[in-house]
């Protein structure tokens, strides 16, 4: 029981974007160029909000270099977009909102705009933070937590 509730946390921190997607410009605005850690975090972050979006298990596994990717099951993740859909609605849209400052890792701050429709027809939107969580390990950049707050 104790696994599955820790799968269940992991898939729920993995919620994210698709490799196809496009970067706006804005979403560099306070990322130094010269950063390059920085850079792919954020493409990371974009595309396993986008691959939770688009739920699509192949992109998220993509997206996530490091030890979380052999410790999310296709059953994991299809169980976390459900849970998701049906308590938060569909994720209409996403920005990359900041970095807090924390030593030896990267902590990014998303925000991210949830839809759903109520019984009785209306369109409910709600935002909720989503905060990624990487590292350098062996000189590769490796996701080693993330989720909703």
């Amino acid at each position: 029981m104790k696994q599955l509730i820790y799968a269940i946390l992991c898939f729920l921190c993995l919620f994210s974007l698709a490799a196809c997607v496009v970067v706006e410009k804005d979403d560099f605005e306070d990322v130094d160029a010269d950063d390059a850690m920085l850079v792919e975090s954020v493409n990371l972050g974009n595309n396993i909000l986008a691959s939770f979006r688009d739920e699509d298990f192949a992109k998220l596994r993509k997206n996530i270099p490091g030890p979380l990717q052999t410790k999310m099951t296709e059953k994991d993740f299809k169980t976390s977009c459900t849970n998701w859909r049906d308590t938060l609605g569909r994720i209409k849209d996403y920005d990359y909102v900041l970095e807090l400052d924390t030593p030896a890792v990267r902590n990014l701050i998303w925000r991210v705009e949830f839809e759903r429709d109520t019984t009785d027809g209306d369109k409910v939107e709600q935002d909720m933070l989503f905060r990624l969580v990487t590292g350098n390990v062996d000189d590769e950049t490796c996701v080693l937590s993330c989720g909703f707050l």
